[in-house]
């Protein structure tokens, strides 16, 4: 009987936990990592893939990305095949509910690990009424008997106030669900204000604060002295927080405007006024006409960016109601972030992500390995960013390293061009030459889903999340 199912042979294998950087083989059995070594026996082996001048490092695991959404104009489960293509091998949702994972998944699923956060959105996912604290008790505990992984508070869009958001993140702290904030209260915004308002919001308790180049262009102040700012806070919370940054320079959003012509959320009427446009729905309009704003759209099975008179005449059918982009996200705030250290030499801003999925910006591989290519940071750099670290994030302890005995998901990259060429899950092909071919996938939940998962018929795993870097050391 063969030692091995698969052997990866000739690569340069990348693995930031074990500090190694070297030409070896990877020897896979039953979906995990057998063996790393310089040269396994090719006849020991079921199969054997040559990898001969590629990286195969730990598989990409992406923080913030949506698959799984909500009221949307196109069908955001698109965005598994999406991000197989792109290399990632796990995905953490940020913003639908646990039916909407599940249902995608099974329609659309490419053979990526997902987990999924609830999206607190007042009137549609919970109550209208602002939430008292015994009601986030239900609501929380709700999420994750659904299936989630924890909750997002959307305040760009939905926000509630100083109070009730630091209420949502207590009780999810209490419960230990995994709990993500796009910034912004009642009193700030989706910008530098929201982020000094954090310390105040998370107390002793912990939280993953979302994209946080998406709070430094340039909206407050001069944009790298947002970015410095951001990066003190973040800093001086410490153990307090996790974050993630993504590199593309669109942006998601929404251009719902109200039925008096006024854009609802902050984050369209902030991407607005940096252009001198009116926050209204003739605003919005002139802003397409002139190519700045776009609209996402779908046509057959792919994803993309309608501009110009395509965009208006999608805006104008749907009232406003569609998903939208804007060309704001700066590539040195994000460079900045991403690289930037602590005294003891770690990164600050601890993952990169796509805030993609859905949204055809699933850069996250190809820019970070840009930023190598520039000598900004090291290859096994590289692969703590988009994988050591991310895992560590979200308490997948046996991803994000080659250590024997660890999941054998795997992101095989041409240094040469930039780009993923293949993945592997659990030891299973799920993308070859840029072509996704896994289906279905493995739901991953906290202990109160677990019901849930086997419900839903799909592969599942418990995490515990008190073994995640945003649980660490938290005895509260």
């Amino acid at each position: 009987m063969p030692d091995y199912d698969l052997i990866l042979t000739g690569g340069i294998v990348l693995d930031p936990r074990n500090s190694f950087e070297g030409c070896a083989d990877i020897g896979i059995k039953d979906g995990i990592i057998e063996r790393v070594e310089p040269e396994l026996d090719p006849a020991r082996a079921d199969d054997v893939i040559d990898v001969s001048g590629l990286w195969a490092m730990p598989g990409q695991i992406d923080t913030h990305a949506h698959v799984a959404g909500l009221a949307r104009n196109w069908d955001p489960a698109i965005g598994y095949g999406m991000l197989a293509r792109a290399g990632t091998t796990t995905v953490l949702d940020m913003g639908g509910t646990g039916p909407s994972l599940i249902d995608g998944i099974k329609r659309r699923g490419a053979g990526l690990n997902v987990a999924g956060n609830f999206a607190m959105i007042p009137g549609l996912t919970i109550p209208a009424r602002p939430p008292s604290p015994a009601a986030l008790r239900d609501i929380v505990s709700a999420a994750l008997a659904q299936g989630c992984f924890g909750l997002k508070i959307l305040g760009g869009y939905h926000p509630f106030t100083p109070e009730v958001t630091s209420n949502i993140i207590a009780e999810a702290n209490s419960q230990r669900a995994y709990v993500a904030f796009h910034l912004g209260t009642t009193d700030t915004g989706s910008q530098l204000e929201g982020v000094r308002e954090i310390p105040s919001l998370v107390g002793s308790g912990r939280l993953h604060v979302c994209h946080v180049n998406s709070y430094c262009r340039g909206v407050i102040e001069e944009a790298q002295s947002e970015c410095r700012e951001a990066l003190d806070i973040l800093e001086g919370m410490g153990n307090g927080v996790v974050s993630e940054a993504y590199h593309a320079i669109q942006n998601g959003t929404t251009g719902r405007c109200d039925e008096e012509g006024s854009v609802i959320a902050d984050v369209p009427r902030n991407c607005l006024r940096l252009r001198g446009y009116d926050t209204t729905y003739e605003g919005m309009r002139r802003a397409i006409m002139d190519g700045y704003g776009s609209v996402v759209a779908q046509k057959g099975g792919q994803i993309y960016y309608a501009r110009r008179r395509e965009a208006l005449a999608l805006f104008d059918e749907a009232r406003s109601n569609v998903g939208m982009s804007f060309p704001v996200n700066l590539p040195a705030s994000a460079f900045s972030l991403t690289t930037a250290k602590n005294g003891a030499d770690e990164f600050i801003v601890d993952a990169v992500s796509t805030d993609g999925g859905s949204h055809p910006r699933n850069v996250a591989v190809q820019t970070t390995m840009s930023l190598v290519e520039f000598g900004a940071m090291t290859p096994l750099e590289m692969a703590a960013k988009l994988s050591y670290n991310p895992a560590r994030m979200m308490g997948l302890l046996n991803k994000g390293h080659f250590t024997p005995g660890a999941d054998a998901d795997i992101t095989v990259l041409d240094p040469q061009r930039n780009q993923p060429v293949m993945s592997l899950v659990a030891g299973d092909l799920i993308m070859h030459r840029g072509r996704p071919v896994g289906s279905g996938g493995t739901l991953l939940v906290a202990p109160g889903g677990e019901a849930a998962a086997r419900n839903s018929g799909l592969p599942y795993q418990v995490v515990d999340l008190s073994e995640s870097k945003l649980y660490e050391g938290y005895t509260r």
